[in-house]
């Protein structure tokens, strides 16, 4: 094998894991807002919310069942199987495998496992995006005003804790 062809391979390579890790950053950044949106919730749900933002009982019903709804979409989207989690994991790895290891580089099924990775992603960001749009319908003009200065304090200081 020739320099130049070592170090197109090579260059390759790091091209694709660049763009699988990045594909896994965006993943994981989905987690970051799942954990965002358990706190949302959890938030919502409390008494300190039902106080700040002057919830009555029936937009407190409304509010839980909403989450209790996004619960179950995550988990079925998600998935209870451990197992085929792993499997999937690894039919993924051995994809990337594949991909990598192939005389030629296949750009085509490149992007279809970026895609595959992607796509699941999107489905979790959709649940995501209509519990809040349902939240703000709970909430009238002056609770929703509230709520997004909240948010915003919210943000601001976790931003302050990742930065320590």
């Amino acid at each position: 094998m020739t320099k130049v062809n070592t170090l197109s391979k090579l260059v390759l390579i790091c091209g694709l894991a660049t763009a699988t890790l990045g594909a896994g950053s965006v993943l994981a950044k989905g987690d970051m807002h799942k954990k965002q949106g358990h706190s949302q919730a959890r938030f919502l749900l409390s008494e300190r919310a039902a106080d700040k933002l002057n919830l009555t009982d029936e937009q407190q019903t409304k509010l839980k069942t909403i989450f209790e709804a996004q619960k179950t979409q995550m988990k079925a989207l998600k998935g209870d199987d451990k197992e085929a989690r792993k499997a999937e994991r690894e039919a993924h790895k051995a994809k990337m495998d594949a991909l990598l290891s192939a005389a030629t580089f296949d750009e085509n099924a490149a992007k279809e496992i970026l895609n595959e990775r992607h796509e699941k992603g999107v489905e979790f960001g959709l649940i995501k995006l209509k519990t809040q749009h349902q939240v703000m319908q709970v909430l009238n003009a002056e609770q929703q005003e509230k709520f997004k200065k909240m948010q915003k304090r919210m943000g601001k200081k976790k931003q302050r804790k990742q930065k320590d």
